[in-house]
């Protein structure tokens, strides 16, 4: 594997070749003090699958050499190693394409594995960080989902979740059967799902219900 190395502390460059080097699995092709030394290397044909970046150096922020290698290197992996697990730098750096974020707390086993995991497709993460990303995702969720359907909206979705029919729900509600069908469309559209499943499933998610049950129509 052909890994590139963006870091101004030279010890943490030189720490992860005598650590890497000895595996013969991973070929440090290039190991760089700032994003100018990155970007002039790459310019001049460095060819790299994966390269672990820190995002803060000197010369600019991390986050634009993500941004600047995933265009002109759109076929490599990228990945973050930092020290710092803020939401901030988190998301920063997974917005300007980095496809994993790795602390530089990682044990040299581990980081092997996840170097090996990014170039094989994946996307690998520190535990603690991927625990931020998935709470990050659930809170977005529980603070502006809950607010998206009117009552009635509410209504149709609770019947049609535990899986009654849209006869049924309008015959419960006391309501067209035209009228059921408009509301599901919209709680489609407001919900961002294509399923009665994916709807049920946030129903559950957002405690409209306690389980979902059979979803059929």
């Amino acid at each position: 594997m052909r890994l590139l190395v963006v870091d101004d502390d030279a010890h943490v460059r030189r720490g992860l070749s005598d650590v890497l080097l000895p595996t013969k699995q991973v070929s440090v092709v290039g190991s760089c003090a700032t994003a100018g030394e990155a970007l002039d290397a790459v310019s001049r044909g460095l060819e790299f699958e994966v390269a672990l970046i820190d995002l803060h150096l000197p010369d600019r922020p991390g986050v634009e050499l993500l941004r600047l290698l995933q265009r002109s290197r759109p076929q490599s992996v990228l990945l973050a190693f930092t020290q710092f697990d803020d939401p901030e730098s988190i998301f920063g750096a997974l917005e300007s394409g980095a496809t994993g974020y790795l602390l530089k707390t990682t044990s040299p086993p581990r980081l092997l594995r996840a170097l090996t995991e990014a170039r094989d497709g994946g996307a690998p993460m520190t535990p603690s960080i991927a625990r931020k990303v998935v709470e990050s995702f659930r809170q977005r969720r529980r603070k502006t989902a809950p607010t998206a359907l009117s009552e009635r909206e509410a209504d149709v979705l609770k019947k049609l979740a535990v899986g009654q029919s849209y006869a049924e729900t309008a015959a419960e509600l006391g309501i067209g059967l035209g009228t059921v069908q408009t509301h599901v469309k919209n709680i489609y559209r407001k919900l961002e799902v294509n399923s009665r499943e994916e709807a049920a499933d946030w129903a559950s998610a957002h405690g409209l219900i306690e389980t979902p049950g059979a979803h059929g129509r």
